[in-house]
C-alpha cells in the first residue's frame, strides 16, 4: 500500500510541445516575454524554453504535501475501522450479526467513495480544482460527527468521509500535475504513494493503544480519537493551501476565464524571470485541452477500448489479489492466526503495515532500472507464488507454519507495495484520457466495494485456504491479461505511448 499512488498524469496536459489544431492555429504566438510558440505540423512548441524556478522550493512542497494529505487519510481509510471494530460495536446496539454489520460499516465507505468521484466529474465543470477540493474537505470535515456513539450517526458521517475520498481521488492528481513544475513532478509523484502509506502505518501504530484493557470496551473514548484525525488533516489542508497559500490550479483559472487570479497564483510560486514562461505554458494547455476534449461516452469506442480494460484489470486485481482484504480486515483474518490473542493480532498488524511502507524508500532504485510492464508480471509471479505457500500452509496451525505463513504475507505485503500498486495507479492514467482515467478510478471503487463487504463472509464460509484460492485464480487470469495486452512504456512520451496504443499517429 506505501506505493499507491492516486494518478498523477493526465494526457491532455502533459505535452510540453503541445499538439494544435491545424484551423485553430494558423498563426505564430509571441508573448511579451520573448518565448514564441511556432506550428509545425500541428504542433505547438516553445523555443528557447527554460526550466523554471520557483520562489521557495520549502513553499512548494509544503503546498504540494497539503494537497496530496488526501492520500494520507485515503491510506487511513483502509485499516483505522477493522482495528475499532469490537470496541465500537460496544457502543452501539446491532442490528444484525456480526459479518453483516462488519460488511455494511466497511462497505459504507466505498460507497461514499463511488458517489463522490462521480460527482466530482461534474463539479469540476463549475468549479476550479480548489474550490472542488474545498467541497471535499467539508465533506470530511463533517465526518467528525461519526464520533456521536450511534449507529445511523457513525454510518451516515463514514459514508461522508468515503464521499471525501472519491473526490480527492479524482482531483488530486489532476491538481498536482497542473500547478506542480514540471521539474518537480516526479519527486512528489513517489511523495503521494509515501504519504499513504503513512497513513495505513499510522492507523496500526495508533490501534497500539487497544493493547491497553483500559482503551477498549465501552467505557473508552479511544476509539473516537481514531476517527477524529481524519477530520483534522481535511481542517489542515485548506488551512494551508486556501488561507496560507492561497493556491489554485492556473489551468482551471483559466478555462473558467479567471486570467487575473490565474496570474496571480503563477507569480507566487515562480519567479518573476519563469512567470511569462509558465503562464504561456498554462494557456496553451487551456487551448490543447478545449481542442481535444472527448466525451465519457468515447471511452466505450474502439480507440480507447484497450487502455480503459487494462485500466479497469489493474485496478481489479489492485483489489482482488488478497492483500488488500488482509489490510481492510486485519484484525479479523490475524486472530484466525493468533488464536485471537489481541498483542499477537497487533504486532503482526503492525509489522504487516511496515513491510508495505518500506517500499517507497527503495522503489526509485527498481523504477530506474526496470519498465512497468516488466515490473507488474514480476510482481504477478511473486504474489501467485505467495499466494500458493500460503494455500500450502493453511492446512496445518502449528506455530511455525503460523510464523512462515505471516513471513510469507509480510513478502507479499512488500512486492505488492513495490510493483502492483503504484503501476495500477501510474500506468492507468498514463495510457488513458483523463475520462477513461476517472471511469477506471470509479472501478476500483466498484471492487472495493464488493470486497470490504463480501469478505467477511468469504473468511466464515471459506476460509483463509478457499479465499486464497480464489485471489489466486484471479490472479493468475490477470497474468495471462497483462502479458499478452499490457505493453512497455518505460522511456516514452504519451504521444508515444498513444501510438504504441493504436491510439495515435
Amino acid at each position: 500500500m506505501a506505493s499507491q499512488v492516486v494518478p498523477l498524469q493526465s494526457q491532455e496536459i502533459e505535452y510540453l510541445q503541445t499538439e494544435m489544431n491545424q484551423s485553430s492555429m494558423s498563426r505564430e504566438i509571441v508573448p511579451k516575454s520573448g518565448h514564441s510558440s511556432h506550428q509545425k505540423r500541428g504542433t505547438v512548441q516553445l523555443f528557447n524554453e527554460k526550466d523554471e524556478q520557483v520562489n521557495s522550493i520549502v513553499d512548494l512542497t509544503i503546498i504540494m504535501i497539503g494537497i496530496m494529505s488526501g492520500s494520507f487519510t485515503f491510506g487511513y481509510a483502509i485499516t483505522y475501522l477493522t482495528l475499532s471494530f469490537d470496541t465500537v460495536f460496544d457502543h452501539i446496539e446491532l442490528k444484525g450479526t456480526i459479518n453483516e454489520e462488519q460488511g455494511l460499516f466497511s462497505a459504507i465507505l466505498p460507497i461514499g467513495c463511488i458517489v463522490g468521484a462521480v460527482s466530482s466529474h461534474f463539479l469540476m465543470q463549475v468549479l476550479t480544482r480548489n474550490q472542488t477540493l474545498i467541497i471535499a474537505d467539508i465533506c470530511g470535515m463533517l465526518s467528525i460527527l461519526s464520533l456521536v456513539p450511534i449507529r445511523e450517526m457513525i454510518l451516515a458521517f463514514r459514508f461522508m468521509y468515503g464521499v471525501c475520498n472519491g473526490i480527492s481521488c479524482i482531483v488530486m492528481p489532476i491538481y498536482i500535475k497542473e500547478l506542480c513544475p514540471q521539474k518537480y513532478y516526479e519527486r512528489f509523484s513517489v511523495m503521494a504513494g509515501f504519504l499513504i502509506g503513512i497513513g495505513v502505518l499510522t492507523a496500526y501504530i495508533m490501534a497500539l493503544g487497544y493493547l491497553n484493557p483500559d482503551l477498549r470496551g465501552p467505557n473508552t473514548y479511544w476509539w473516537q480519537l481514531m476517527f477524529a484525525l481524519p477530520p483534522v488533516v481535511f481542517f489542515f489542508r485548506q488551512l494551508i493551501v486556501t488561507v496560507i497559500y492561497q493556491m489554485d490550479s492556473p489551468i482551471s483559472l483559466l478555462e473558467k476565464g479567471l486570467q487575473l487570479q490565474a496570474k496571480n497564483v503563477v507569480e507566487r510560486l515562480y519567479t518573476k524571470s519563469s512567470v511569462e514562461q509558465a503562464f504561456l505554458k498554462a494557456q496553451l494547455r487551456v487551448q490543447y485541452n478545449e481542442e481535444h476534449k472527448e466525451g465519457l461516452i468515447k471511452i466505450f469506442s474502439k480507440k480507447h477500448c484497450t487502455t480503459v480494460s487494462i485500466g479497469c484489470v489493474l485496478m481489479f486485481i489492485y483489489t482482488w489479489c488478497g492483500i488488500f482484504a488482509v489490510f481492510s480486515y486485519s484484525s479479523q483474518f490475524f486472530a484466525s492466526m493468533g488464536n485471537n490473542d489481541l498483542t499477537l493480532n497487533t504486532i503482526f498488524s503492525l509489522v504487516l503495515g511496515i513491510s508495505q511502507q518500506l517500499p517507497a524508500y527503495v522503489s526509485k532504485f527498481f523504477y530506474s532500472k526496470w519498465g512497468k510492464r516488466s515490473l507488474l508480471i514480476f510482481g504477478l509471479i511473486f504474489i501467485i507464488c505467495c499466494q500458493i505457500i500460503v494455500i500450502g500452509l493453511s492446512y496445518t496451525e502449528n506455530e511455525a507454519a503460523v510464523i512462515i505463513r505471516f513471513v510469507v504475507l509480510c513478502l507479499f505485503a512488500f512486492v505488492y507495495a513495490l510493483t502492483i500498486s503504484p503501476i495500477c495507479w501510474s500506468m492507468t492514467p498514463e495510457i488513458n484520457s483523463s475520462e477513461g482515467t476517472y471511469f477506471c478510478i470509479i472501478s476500483v471503487f466498484v471492487w472495493q466495494l464488493f470486497m470490504l463487504y463480501v469478505f467477511p463472509f468469504m473468511l466464515e464460509g471459506m476460509s483463509m485456504t478457499g479465499s486464497f484460492i480464489l485471489f489466486t485464480i484471479l490472479t493468475f487470469l490477470c497474468l495471462i491479461f497483462s502479458y499478452f495486452f499490457v505493453k512497455e512504456t518505460k522511456g516514452l512520451n504519451h504521444r508515444e505511448i498513444d501510438i504504441l496504443y493504436g491510439k495515435g499517429e
